[in-house]
């Protein structure tokens, strides 16, 4: 399958969290797909340099493909399949060039600008607890990226939640709004840090850890850290500088959030905001 240009379709340029890119798609009957898959907050732009271009376009037979500027990512797959692929490319640009901002892979919650944060990569319970924490009443911010300022400071990712089946089943990606929750809109303080992942059992008995030791765990999911390794511990350092960190396996998702919804209480001892 040749690679989709521009002049073959349309395309979208767009703008968000400070990185222009573009996605060239082969007909207007994917529009509404290809804009499902753009980061949240995005807005049109036109002209201007890019930091990235993508192409999404269907075959003679029915299958899709896939590219990144000038090169092939996937061919002959679904469309499901092709847009799970062109939103992870987006994300990770979006989330290694963004100036100014550092990205961590965590759920993210907060209660009257005071955040919740729980690091952590694919598979290990995140977004379950986050799902818990927001059907408690938290603010969702996100099941993905804490997207960190210079100050610190955590801005909403509010991207669809991806529930995985237990079964062989597609993920459920509903809005926050379809469970019944809200999007936080504006940056939130640092207040929680929970290092955490499902084990079946185990009770909720978290213990203090150093904000040091904390730092280093949000380093291992900081999508630049490689790249940018002094500014992101930078940025993570000031993130924790009011916080507290917690430490602990949890079991069921419901017990651990209400426990952590209580830490974040201001009367619990967490950080105020300024």
């Amino acid at each position: 399958m040749r690679l989709l240009r521009r002049s073959a379709g349309r395309a979208i340029q767009f703008e968000a969290f400070g990185v222009t890119a573009e996605v060239a798609y082969g007909g207007r009957e994917l529009e509404a797909q290809v804009r499902e898959v753009l980061p949240p907050g995005w807005v049109a732009t036109r002209g201007g340099p890019l930091s990235g271009r993508f192409g999404l376009e269907q075959g003679r037979s029915g299958d899709f493909a896939v590219s990144a500027g000038d090169r092939p990512l996937i061919e002959g797959v679904t469309l499901s399949v092709a847009l799970g692929l062109l939103d992870s490319e987006i994300r990770l640009l979006v989330a290694t060039m963004a100036p100014d901002l550092v990205f961590v892979h965590a759920g993210v919650v907060a209660v009257d600008r005071r955040a919740l944060l729980v690091p952590g990569q694919s598979f290990t319970g995140k977004t379950t607890l986050v799902r818990a924490l927001v059907g408690a009443g938290a603010t969702y911010y996100s099941d993905e990226y804490a997207v960190l300022d210079r100050d610190g400071m955590v801005h909403p990712y509010p991207r669809r939640l991806s529930i995985r089946a237990t079964d062989s089943s597609p993920a459920e990606e509903p809005h926050v709004h379809e469970l019944g929750g809200v999007a936080g809109e504006s940056a939130a303080d640092v207040t929680i840090v929970a290092i955490t992942r499902y084990r079946a059992g185990e009770t909720w008995n978290p213990q203090p850890l150093s904000n040091g030791a904390g730092a280093l765990a949000l380093l291992e999911n900081t999508v630049p850290a490689r790249a940018r390794p002094q500014d992101a511990l930078q940025v993570i350092s000031r993130a924790l500088r009011r916080a507290r960190v917690l430490t602990g396996d949890r079991g069921e998702a419901n017990e651990a959030a209400n426990a952590l919804l209580a830490d974040l209480a201001p009367s619990a001892g967490g950080g105020t905001h300024p």
